[in-house]
């Protein structure tokens, strides 16, 4: 008897074989007509969009006529800037008044937000009360002889980003070490000043040598030149008597 059991080889699962491709992808309408893939999608916007009118017609509840509907519109408006004005009035009581247990400190976001809804105009995010306020302050003329302050120094400082804060620090410390470099305060200038003078002196005793073997070298040759005149004489005065006594013979 075999050991594969029953069936044996034709007893494997198959795998692998042809492709089954899916059918009926496209969306059909409830008469089974196909329709457009999007077309679901702008029904439902559609569908959405009406629903949302109905909504809010049914909330406003408006009455009927064009006359009623700019009455209601006026209403509002003028509730709206009511409403607006008693909140300005509280928050100028509220600022103006003495603190009470549990009040919040003041922000610049309520500043803008007062400002804006007295202006009636839509907030600017990028603006705040405090840039609205140095817009608005007059700067003072400096004068052209005038030299910059620190504080106005350490603010240009502050905007400028890290490198070129770094580059800027580097240059005033490269200014202030030339300053003391030349006023002869660093350690290098110190080196520097006693190397020179060391050699200032060793060029002025160099200078000294020089000189006393010029003159060593003159008296030498005076006293050689006086020598040989002396014996020139002597010499000239034994010929000298030499030929006196021939004479007398």
């Amino acid at each position: 008897m075999s050991s594969r059991g029953r069936g044996g080889k034709f007893s494997k699962p198959k795998r692998g074989g042809g492709k089954h491709f899916s059918r009926d992808l496209r969306p059909v309408d409830a008469d089974g007509a196909e329709k457009s893939m999007w077309a679901s999608d702008k029904e439902s916007s559609s569908e959405e969009e009406s629903s949302s009118e109905e909504s809010s017609s049914d909330d406003g509840l408006p009455p009927s006529g064009p006359s009623a509907s700019l009455g209601n519109t006026e209403l509002t408006r003028e509730e709206r800037r009511a409403a607006q004005k008693a909140k300005k009035q509280a928050a100028i009581a509220r600022k103006t008044g003495p603190a009470q247990p549990g009040d919040l400190p003041p922000s610049d976001d309520s500043d803008e937000e007062d400002s804006d809804d007295a202006a009636g105009m839509p907030a600017n995010p990028n603006h705040t009360a405090k840039a609205r306020a140095q817009a608005t302050k007059p700067v003072p003329a400096a004068s052209a002889d005038a030299p910059p302050s620190k504080s106005k120094k350490s603010a240009d400082s502050s905007q400028l980003s890290r490198r070129e804060r770094e580059a800027l620090q580097a240059q005033q410390a490269k200014e202030r070490y030339q300053k003391l470099q030349a006023e002869g305060k660093t350690d290098q200038a110190r080196a520097d000043l006693e190397r020179l003078k060391l050699v200032r002196q060793k060029r002025e005793e160099e200078a000294a040598r020089k000189e006393a073997e010029r003159q060593e070298r003159e008296e030498h040759e005076k006293a050689k030149g006086e020598q040989m005149a002396r014996e020139e004489r002597m010499r000239a005065l034994a010929a000298g008597k030499k030929a006196r006594g021939g004479k007398k013979k």
